[in-house]
């Protein structure tokens, strides 16, 4: 009894392996895009959320990455720094929390003629990096670029 046992458990174990796919130190791993995409406006208003956060949280995951958000624009002159800051803000699916990432414009924006107005939807996407001003670290899309939404949707 306690042979038939061993040998079935052996082939169990043999069944279980055979479909493994082994590779030896030799062979190279599975190559990762250089630059992937993270397509926020694919995902649902909560998984937009958290994934939002989940880039604050954790932005070394992300430096690199293109990310391609939508959300409303908003605008922030700060006196003090004599700076502009623009950003794209979501909410969550309720509505009652927003996170916003800040974007910089390649130089074929100019403003303000070709930013657009406070409250409005937009699309943007842009190199996921982070700033460090003042003590704090936060999350920036750089060398960014507006989508035209309705061209997109055109085909």
């Amino acid at each position: 009894m306690k042979k038939r046992i061993c040998l079935l458990l052996c082939c169990v174990v043999l069944i279980i392996t055979a479909g493994c796919e082994s590779r030896t130190a030799d062979d190279p791993a599975p190559a990762a895009p250089e630059n992937p995409i993270v397509d926020l406006t694919v995902l649902s208003s909560t998984m937009v959320y958290s994934e939002v956060y989940h880039m604050m949280v954790t932005p070394g995951d992300f430096i690199g990455k293109t990310v391609k958000m939508q959300g409303t624009y908003t605008t922030f002159y700060d006196e003090a720094k004599q700076k502009r800051y623009d950003a794209c803000v979501i909410q969550d699916a309720t509505a009652c929390c927003a996170q916003g990432i800040e974007f910089l414009l390649t130089d074929d924006y100019a403003y303000p003629d070709d930013y657009p107005k406070d409250g409005d939807t937009i699309c943007v996407t842009g190199s996921f990096d982070t700033n460090h001003e003042d003590n704090y670290t936060y999350c920036v899309l750089k060398n960014a670029s507006l989508v035209d939404q309705s061209a997109e949707e055109d085909g």
